[in-house]
């Protein structure tokens, strides 16, 4: 039995609307790896270079919205100075291509200079848009190291 045309048109816009997924499915997960290396890493600029200039960062635990790259960059180089070492470790993600977001679940592991130490289980919410964050909303389950 031979195949319609418009069979293998659908099967071959399928296939099309699976490839574009897989890639942003990719595109999305690396990403998000690259922003977690850099803030291991206290790199500010890579840190920054995943977000768009009118992203928005939101510390839900503490109530805090910081606006635009200016706003964000604060917080992370408050971080940075206040932080001898830090690790993330993603445990789970939930990866939503056709919504442009993505949930993970990592394990945070830090010493700040004033020699408290964090050993937290946080959730992040990543919003995306071209290709860059847009959006994070940031849930810990402790006290935040972030500056105000």
């Amino acid at each position: 039995m031979s195949e319609s045309p418009s069979n293998g048109l659908a099967r071959d816009a399928m296939s099309s609307e699976l490839q574009e997924s897989e890639s942003l499915r990719r595109h999305i997960v690396d990403l998000v790896a690259r922003y977690f290396e850099a803030v291991d890493a206290k790199d500010v600029e890579a840190t920054l270079a995943c977000f768009n200039d009118d992203a928005v960062l939101i510390v839900q635990t503490d109530h805090r919205r910081y606006e635009g790259k200016s706003a964000i960059r604060e917080v992370f180089v408050g971080l940075y100075e206040d932080t001898d070492e830090m690790t993330h470790r993603i445990v789970n993600w939930v990866i939503d291509p056709a919504a442009n977001a993505c949930a993970t679940e990592q394990i945070y592991r830090g010493k700040l200079k004033d020699g408290s130490l964090y050993d937290m289980h946080n959730c992040n919410f990543f919003e995306f848009r071209g290709g860059k964050f847009q959006r994070v909303t940031i849930f810990l389950s402790g006290a935040s190291p972030l500056r105000s």
